[in-house]
């Protein structure tokens, strides 16, 4: 092979670079210029669709019936029973308290205490019984015996505790005790009033009412006087 010199070379590539340049030179004309280009339109076929068959849907039974409801027991009505109305009872009005009885012996200074008559086991006629103060036994109280209420006396007046005609009343356990005796040593029928006296001979109490008999009875009466 020859073997080019170096203007050969030198002129090659100036022809090549002519050539690059004229069509890079073409191609700017071109682009500058495009209606000098024909544009060439292609006009694609359009395709046709052709719509599928409509699938049929899976046909669904339809759901089964409910069960018939449960009948409930009817239950027989039960017979209503009226009330049977008791009849209404007037309530008698409550009658009002008595009023409290008035007290006998108010404004004296010695209260009576009745505390009964019995017979006697013994043939004796007598009025007894015991002189209270403040609730102690009290000596020294002038008791009476009379036919009659605030009269003069029947027989000897009886000073509690230390009457000088008693000698058993000397003894401490009899200490406010008296005891007036109308008929010692036999039963007798009578009416007397017992009460008590001051050292000034007036009552001090209001005169107790006893009824004795002259057989089985009313013998031995108990009569207390309390301050």
């Amino acid at each position: 092979m020859k073997r080019l010199s170096p203007a050969r070379i030198v002129s090659l590539g100036s022809i090549f670079w002519l050539v690059v340049l004229g069509c890079r030179t073409g191609d700017l004309i071109a682009r500058a210029n495009p209606t000098a280009t024909r544009t060439v339109t292609r006009t694609l076929p359009r395709p046709t669709f052709t719509p599928a068959p409509p699938t049929a849907l899976p046909t669904i039974p339809p759901p089964p019936p409910p069960p018939p409801p449960t009948a409930t027991p009817t239950r027989a009505p039960t017979a209503r029973r009226t009330p049977t109305r008791v009849p209404t009872v007037a309530k008698s009005p409550t009658p009002a308290p008595p009023p409290p009885t008035a007290d006998p012996d108010v404004g004296w200074y010695y209260k009576r205490v009745f505390k009964g008559c019995s017979t006697s086991t013994s043939p004796n006629t007598r009025i007894e019984g015991t002189v209270y103060d403040n609730g102690l036994k009290k000596n020294g109280v002038t008791v009476r015996l009379s036919h009659g209420e605030h009269l003069e006396a029947l027989i000897p007046d009886f000073v509690t505790g230390v009457d000088p005609n008693d000698y058993k009343h000397l003894a401490p356990e009899r200490q406010g005790m008296y005891r007036l005796s109308p008929a010692e040593g036999g039963y007798v029928d009578g009416n007397w009033w017992v009460f008590v006296v001051g050292s000034d001979g007036n009552p001090l109490s209001k005169g107790q009412y006893i009824k004795t008999h002259d057989g089985p009875g009313c013998n031995i009466a108990i009569v207390d006087f309390v301050h």
